[in-house]
């Protein structure tokens, strides 16, 4: 039974055709089941799922654009009619999205980038290029991103379109994170961030293992975090891309390690040490507390723990463990400054 739908047009034609070509295909697959043909509805089914897959991939590259609009423009203190138009469609845009129709979202990122003109446009890549620039090491999705950007900034006198096009292209890849100075997850959000590491056995490299869970009531926005890896070590990526969690949401990743050149001593700690350690983040306070187990039949003595600490954060002193016996298990508490209100208290 068809449904009766409002005209469309543009994109959001585009996700009419996109839905009902799912629904079509789902009812398909429920008939080949019910017509015990197994195999064609594997198969359709298969189909059905790398359909939805793209969708699901429309989707977010539409929210990280459209956030990354509206941070850019929030942060303006004069908007041009340009400015106030693209906002306008920002607006409308995610609305658009809200509601499911993210062709009609489509069309309000081209439109919302079109009316900023050349010179919103220009300013917008350079921002844009500046904290790439700024973030030192990239991600494979920022050098992307960065190339796109230069891409724009080389086209926009010639070629106002493809300007656009590679703009639109790098903040559906970034979202709002590339185009604001963000701040450190670790002081606007409550979390628990776990970071330990495995040795496969019979691999040339070990894996370290991060775990995210909001503990908050708002979504914790999309991150990027430098491997904190020892010394001497190469990490597989360079750079983690955590995705928005919602309130009660859960990530693991894992990240090959590797020693780089020469094998260094502290390699030699998985067989022998198994280290892991807890940072409960609560708006801006931060507690730590390290793991550590013994894995060796003999008795370790004078263990200086160092654990990493995030931007903003340094340890008061190194908790030394005088003895672990064998097998044994020690909870070592971390003692930790926050370097923002040690100055504030200063001054």
């Amino acid at each position: 039974m068809s449904r009766e739908k409002a005209p469309a047009t543009g994109g959001a034609e585009a996700t009419l055709k996109r839905i009902d070509y799912i629904e079509e295909e789902a009812e398909n697959v429920q008939f080949a089941i019910w017509s015990n043909r197994p195999i064609s509805a594997r198969k359709m089914l298969k189909n059905l799922s790398k359909e939805v897959d793209e969708a699901e991939g429309q989707i977010m590259d539409l929210y990280r654009a459209l956030s990354s609009l509206e941070r850019s423009l929030e942060e303006l203190e004069q908007m041009s009619e340009g400015d106030r138009n693209a906002w306008d469609l920002t607006m409308l845009g995610l609305q658009h999205l809200r509601e499911g129709n993210w062709g009609a979202a489509a069309d309000c990122v081209e439109g919302a980038v079109a009316s900023m003109g050349r010179d919103g446009l220009e300013r917008s890549l350079n921002t844009l290029g500046r904290h790439l620039n700024e973030m030192g090491e990239l991600s494979d999705i920022e050098e992307i991103a960065l190339t796109l950007v230069n891409q724009g900034k080389k086209a926009i006198d010639s070629d106002l379109s493809s300007a656009a096009k590679a703009f639109e292209d790098a903040i559906s890849a970034l979202g709002p994170v590339a185009v604001n100075e963000a701040t450190s997850p670790f002081l606007v959000n409550s979390f628990f961030l776990s970071i330990g590491t495995t040795w496969p056995e019979g691999k040339d490299h070990a894996l370290m293992v991060i775990t995210l869970e909001n503990t908050g009531e708002n979504n914790i926005s999309t991150m990027r975090l430098a491997p904190p890896i020892p010394y001497g070590w190469t990490a597989t990526p360079k750079m983690c891309e955590i995705p928005e969690i919602p309130p009660e949401g859960f990530i693991e990743i894992g990240i090959e390690i590797r020693p780089s050149g020469s094998f260094p001593q502290t390699a030699l700690l998985g067989s022998s040490l198994n280290i892991a350690t807890g940072y409960h983040a609560d708006y801006g306070g931060l507690r730590v507390q390290t793991r550590i187990e013994n894995r060796t039949p003999n008795t370790m003595e004078g263990l200086l723990l160092d654990p990493w600490m995030p931007d903003g954060f340094e340890t008061l002193r190194l908790p030394l463990v005088e003895n672990l016996g064998p097998g044994e298990v020690a909870h070592v508490p971390i003692e930790v400054l926050n370097l923002r209100e040690a100055v504030g208290i200063g001054s």
